[in-house]
């Protein structure tokens, strides 16, 4: 790993819950900020957890505190910070590119730990235009475009040219894409657009009445393809298909789905009427159904239509371990209160609800049988300790 280094020294410690907090005389860490997360390194032997610009000053939060006038070595890890690079870089060529040629601004940016994103000030967008808009990135990146990074005296700033007014004074840091883009930015960023690989957008979003899309670049943007490559390998395998009929089979498959979820569903509601007739048979104040094999569903479908009856019904799903309490809300005892207030004198389980319906969890089916047991019993016996 290619890792900068500089030598410098500790000047001041501050420490809060996070940690031990280090400003150094000179610092070569990009501190958080403008979207873009802090450089990651180390100070010495340690890592360097986070960089925030607090005050004035570059602090460094390290777990253990180092001596004030310490001599030590601070290593940039240049793996995250040349992907930082890239995906701030590739913002800039995505805005510039939104504004200048499809008159769309960008509100803001956030580089994440997977991926970056971008809100852009649209309605609408959709994939035909995202993929129009990757070959135009792709074009730019062709064309390996000079990237300068200069400071200049504030009254040298060609401020018809920004692409956002900056209120900043004194020196201003401006990131020229050559032809492209003109901004102040404080940010890090790659030479040319050569180095940014590939821009890929992956996610499109409404949010606000505005759209975010989600993107990748460089490595990102490979390890993205080749995640979805493996994806597509493991489809093709499993339907044996290709890159041409995956699509048609998958919507096939789809349909086949909802299908079979019809049915099942038709067969649960006979199954449910078959089951709740033989608990009705029965003539208790408590109805109580277990279901040991079936769905979740089929067991609450059951206890609904015996509520409804006017008893009071408990179920067991034995497959999720859970416990269902209901009545019509023609009972006093408010349900969810009940089974709340009984597990914790079990100490079993955890649940509550409200007063026609409740439900608990177990953490194994003895768990979920020994609950059921006292519940019934309660309800039967008229033992509330609500």
């Amino acid at each position: 790993m290619n890792q900068h280094t500089l030598e410098t020294v500790v000047t001041a410690v501050k420490m809060d819950q996070s940690g031990y907090w280090h400003t150094l005389e000179n610092s070569p860490f990009y501190a958080e900020g403008g979207g873009q997360p802090a450089d990651r390194g180390w100070i010495g032997s340690h890592e360097v957890l986070d960089i925030q610009l607090i005050e004035d000053e570059v602090r460094h939060l390290l777990h253990e505190s180092l001596p004030i006038g310490t001599t030590v070595e601070a290593r940039i890890d240049e793996d995250v910070r040349r992907d930082h690079s890239i995906q701030h870089t590739a913002q800039h060529l995505l805005t510039a590119i939104l504004e200048d040629r499809h008159g769309i601004r960008t509100l803001s940016f956030g580089i994440g730990s997977a991926d970056s994103s971008i809100e852009i000030e649209t309605t609408t967008m959709d994939w035909p235009q995202i993929n129009a808009l990757e070959h135009e990135l792709q074009q730019l990146v062709y064309e390996n475009r000079p990237i300068h990074v200069y400071e200049i005296p504030e009254e040298e700033v060609d401020r018809t040219r920004l692409r956002k007014a900056t209120d900043r004074m004194g020196m201003i840091r401006i990131v020229e894409i050559e032809g492209i883009d003109y901004n102040a930015c404080g940010g890090t960023h790659v030479g040319t657009t050569g180095q940014l690989g590939t821009i890929h957008v992956t996610a499109m979003k409404k949010v606000r009445g505005n759209i975010r899309l989600t993107y990748v670049a460089g490595d990102r943007a490979l390890k993205a393809t080749q995640q979805a490559r493996e994806a597509l390998r493991s489809i093709h395998h499993t339907f044996s298909t290709t890159n041409e009929s995956v699509a048609e089979r998958v919507i096939e498959e789809h349909t086949i789905r909802l299908e079979r979820e019809k049915e099942i569903k038709t067969l649960e509601e006979r199954i449910a009427k078959a089951k709740v007739e033989a608990v009705l048979k029965e003539d208790n104040y408590v109805a109580l159904h277990v279901g040991r094999t079936e769905a979740e569903t089929l067991t609450t479908a059951i206890i609904e239509r015996i509520a409804a009856t006017g008893r009071i019904a408990v179920g067991a799903n034995y497959g999720t371990q859970k416990l269902f309490v209901m009545h019509d809300g023609t009972h006093d005892i408010a349900v969810g209160k009940f089974l709340k207030t009984a597990l914790q004198e079990m100490q079993i389980g955890r649940g509550g609800g409200n007063h026609k319906q409740a439900q608990a969890r177990f953490t194994s089916v003895s768990e979920l049988e020994r609950g059921m047991e006292e519940i019934v019993k309660r309800l039967q016996e008229g033992v509330l300790s609500c």
